[in-house]
């Protein structure tokens, strides 16, 4: 049998082999190499309990048997061959299904809770664990999007948007578990898509499909503002019933470039929006001026939109199956780093890991919930079946938990074990 020369280095210091050669068989797969290192560091601790490893070769991970993978990059058979071993990680399993009465547009979570959106016109507050505490009833239509503002003592700020043109700024009373409507964020022309959250906790944008970006102040007051006149009188009666609902609030402004929808947003930084639209680019804006830095142009309508502070890459979820990475500093708009390939229906929502600087998690209108490693770019970690219909909306926490919710009206919960070699990856 034919033996490649390979020497094994790893960054994890609970598992480190000697820094020398080892003869091993061309064919080998991940599961041979694995067992190669396991038996390796049993003769270094006869204590040793056997882990299960995932293997990278020249950045890649080990797909196939190492001679062809060898092929595939161009690497030269008679030299030695670095290979990189890493803590295999294991597949998050379902932990809780939640429900609402009609499809789940929208999931944030914190440490302590999860908001949802629905189209059944409420957002709901659950526990991590998927108990439900209570009901936010305030749009006459569609929920779009939700997302938490702050906690501050024994009340969090939160926010929901609608398809009734609105934004909702909620205050949620944690001891007596009462919800009630502080402002109602009126200005869009069009149905609130999506919502993002500043680091200061004192500013949020909104994204329409009126093409439009707005900023509000996210501090409540007792204060109402004035709004024009006209734009009151021609409102329809439906609307006109929920008007007690909150003080109304007008943006601080408006970002104008667009000409599509604008499907999602977040803020990169402190004076820094990026904004993924259907008119086929994502805009990165300066808040301060109100005008874009940059675009980043792509073929087909773009969904959704992350960013990673650890990795400092955008990535993209578009009509066409395919998600990118894209840098969002960069000076070509059209350049894109990295293609996951996989999903065979339009991807509408996708999360980096906020622990983890490779790893990102992406929902699908085929039903699928997926996890990749971006080392591992032609095939994703883990499908997440759940689902018996389209997924609409994806989560990842810092304490590890995964939620995506559909148009099965269920959301469900995932718990990935976050192995200590994770940790600062």
């Amino acid at each position: 049998m034919a033996q490649l020369q390979a020497r094994f280095f790893t960054e994890d210091t609970r598992y480190l082999v000697d820094d020398v050669p080892f003869s091993v068989p061309a064919v080998s797969e991940t599961a041979d190499l694995s067992n190669i290192i396991n038996k390796l560091l049993e003769v270094k601790n006869e204590n040793h309990k056997y882990v299960e490893f995932d293997f990278l070769v020249k950045g890649q991970f080990l797909r196939t048997v190492l001679v062809k993978h060898m092929e595939a990059e161009n690497i030269s058979t008679e030299e030695v061959v670095e290979i990189e071993y890493v803590e295999k990680y294991v597949a998050p399993q379902p932990e809780q299904c939640m429900f609402h009465d009609d499809w789940i547009s929208s999931v944030a979570a914190t440490e302590e809770w999860i908001l949802t959106g629905s189209y059944d016109q409420t957002s709901r507050i659950w526990t991590v664990e998927g108990k439900p505490i209570t009901t936010l009833a305030g749009h006459v239509d569609v929920v779009k999007d939700v997302a938490w503002v702050k906690k501050d003592g024994l009340s969090c700020l939160l926010l929901s948007a609608s398809l009734d043109q609105t934004v909702l700024l909620w205050e949620w009373n944690i001891e007596k578990n009462s919800v009630k409507v502080l402002h109602r964020c009126r200005g869009h022309a069009g149905s609130v898509e999506s919502l993002a959250v500043d680091g200061s906790r004192t500013k949020f944008c909104s994204g329409s499909w009126d093409t439009m970006l707005k900023i509000w102040s996210a501090v409540p007051t007792d204060e109402e503002d004035e709004m024009e006149v006209e734009e009151v009188a021609d409102r329809p009666r439906k609307k006109q019933k929920t008007e007690h609902l909150g003080l109304t609030r007008t943006p601080i402004a408006t970002l104008s470039g667009h000409t599509g929808a604008v499907s999602s947003l977040l803020w990169s930084d402190a004076e820094e929006i990026c904004s993924a639209s259907w008119d086929h680019t994502i805009k990165v804006w300066d808040v301060e001026t109100g005008g874009p830095k940059s675009t980043l142009t792509g073929s087909k309508v773009f969904n959704s939109i992350s960013y990673s502070p650890l990795c400092r890459r955008l990535a993209s979820g578009s009509t066409d199956r395919h998600i990118r990475l894209w840098d969002p500093r960069t000076k070509d708009g059209s350049l894109v780093l990295l293609s996951l390939t996989s999903h065979t229906g339009w991807v509408t929502s996708v999360k980096w890991s906020p622990t983890h600087e490779q790893q990102l998690i992406s929902g699908s209108l085929d039903n699928l919930v997926k996890i990749w490693d971006t080392r591992s770019c032609k095939a994703p970690l883990y499908d997440l079946a759940a689902h018996e219909d389209k997924v609409l909306c994806v989560e990842w926490t810092e304490a590890g938990l995964l939620l995506s919710g559909g148009a099965d009206n269920k959301l469900y919960s995932y718990r990935c074990r976050t192995s200590t070699s994770d940790v600062g990856a």
